[in-house]
């Protein structure tokens, strides 16, 4: 070949070099879309399905409904509070509670307040007959610095409670002792629940005394 065509020869070369490398180092169209905004919006969905619902007021609490007796306590507070205040409406709904626990005055007066209460039960109530009876209860009021006895039976072998609120006044203390005076339960802060179970059945002795410097007004329950 002669020394005259090398030159041309040479600038073909560069520029079908040229050309050939063009496309092939040119960023592919795919590597320039971002993979990670794909797995933004489950992300930021997680807080909403994982938070949970506000907890209840303290005096809103559920009482479990294996324990009739505090859920008698709690309705009895409603119904004294509810007719002080005139509130037809919590008297209505405390009487609805009252009339499913159905509960057993002990005296002449707390079947008188029951009787009150319940008539307050709207007229479209469902009927609650064939109930079995509930826990007993009974009222009273002591004076600061005093205190009151009361016995009781709990049958052998069977779960006991003593449910003891405070409707108004001073917070109230309990103590209660077995038949051979060993003490069962003590405590002090309302609202009060002793739970025990007896050898056998025996009869116990439950003092209530106000610490306080005010009258109290309360309810013991018996289960």
């Amino acid at each position: 070949m002669s020394a005259a065509l090398r030159p041309g020869l040479a600038v073909l070369g560069l520029a079908l070099a040229a050309a050939c490398a063009g496309p092939s180092e040119a960023p592919p169209v795919a590597a320039a879309v971002p993979a990670a905004p794909a797995a933004v919006p489950a992300a930021a969905a997680a807080p909403a399905t994982a938070a949970a619902p506000p907890p209840p007021e303290a005096d809103e609490a559920p009482v479990p409904a294996s324990a009739p007796a505090a859920r008698l306590a709690r309705a009895l507070i409603e119904a004294e509070r509810a007719e002080r205040a005139g509130d037809r409406a919590a008297l209505a709904r405390a009487a609805m509670r009252l009339g499913r626990l159905g509960p057993v005055p002990a005296t002449l007066d707390d079947g008188a307040a029951l009787a009150r209460w319940l008539a307050a039960m709207p007229e479209d109530a469902a009927p609650m007959r064939g109930r079995a009876l509930g826990p007993a209860f009974r009222s009273g009021t002591l004076l600061p610095g005093t205190s009151t006895r009361l016995e009781q039976t709990f049958l052998g072998g069977r779960a006991a409670q003593i449910v003891l609120r405070v409707a108004a006044g001073s917070d109230l203390a309990l103590v209660v002792r077995d038949q051979a005076r060993r003490r069962v339960c003590h405590a002090r802060k309302d609202p009060i629940e002793c739970r025990w179970t007896p050898l056998y059945t025996q009869r116990h002795q439950i003092e209530i005394v106000n610490e306080g410097a005010d009258l109290s007004r309360f309810y013991i329950v018996f289960d």
